[in-house]
């Protein structure tokens, strides 16, 4: 539209407090922006209810904030996969990736990768996402080879994905940048009992103890190993020192019954 054509454009006034346009492009425009006021209106409205704000009260919120980020955070991940296939950085110049990698550090977007990698980690054990997390954390290591977290993260999903011998790479890669690292210990000693290395498998988890003496799930996989060694009072001493820190999940709960029942 011309700018002299707005002169020709009529604009007519009734008893109501509502505009009329000649246009029927501008009608349309202003109807719907009338229509926006209305339902705005009526949510408020709505959301001043005694009958709402008491399903509000019963609304778990922070669960639902956290859901509506995950699902958020999964788009934003797809679309970042999708950008990876169409571009593929070894075709880049060296001077292009070492200018990406150094904002990339700058930014921090090594932890990007972490907190994406771990409510994948956390959602799910498919092998979709387990690969997704190893790419997660590769880009993280990329950038930062000093991220320890990164190469945990990618340990446990090596793990899930029964790739053992590759996991217990990744969790001394951990530990060589942090050998207090209690975590990287924790699964190489899973890893010992999962492979049926259980004496192997308590000498580790010990050495969890020594640095983090109140550890759980040492606790807990130390039962299992003496389970596994048929040591049932031993076992069960450490079934009993696991659930007074936390409650045991059903499975542990149904092994250490059996223990009790072997006793």
């Amino acid at each position: 539209m011309k700018k002299n054509d707005w002169e020709d454009i009529d604009v007519n006034q009734r008893k109501t407090d509502r505009v009329y346009f000649e246009s029927s492009l501008l009608q349309n425009i202003s109807d719907s922006i009338d229509f926006l006021k209305d339902e705005a209106t009526q949510i408020l409205e709505e959301l001043d209810s005694t009958e709402f704000k008491q399903r509000i009260d019963e609304m778990d919120l922070q669960e639902f904030s956290e859901d509506a980020i995950s699902q958020i955070d999964d788009v934003v991940d797809e679309i970042s996969q999708f950008k990876d296939q169409v571009i593929n950085k070894d075709d880049l110049p060296d001077d292009v990736k070492e200018f990406s990698k150094n904002t990339k550090a700058y930014l921090n977007r090594d932890e990007v990768y972490i907190r994406k990698a771990r409510r994948k980690l956390e959602k799910g054990d498919s092998y979709r996402s387990n690969a997704r997390v190893i790419e997660l954390c590769d880009k993280a290591t990329d950038i930062d080879k000093s991220n320890v977290e990164a190469y945990y993260l990618k340990g446990c999903a090596l793990v899930n994905l029964k790739s053992y011998d590759d996991a217990t790479e990744e969790f001394i890669n951990a530990l060589a940048v942090d050998g207090d690292y209690w975590q990287a210990r924790l699964g190489i000693a899973d890893i010992n009992r999962l492979t049926g290395e259980y004496e192997d498998a308590i000498d580790v988890y010990n050495s969890v103890l020594k640095i983090n003496n109140g550890s759980y799930e040492a606790f807990k996989g130390k039962a299992l190993a003496y389970f596994e060694m048929e040591e049932y009072k031993k076992a069960n001493n450490y079934f009993e020192k696991a659930n007074s820190l936390l409650d045991l999940d059903e499975k542990s709960k149904e092994i250490w019954d059996l223990c009790l029942e072997k006793m």
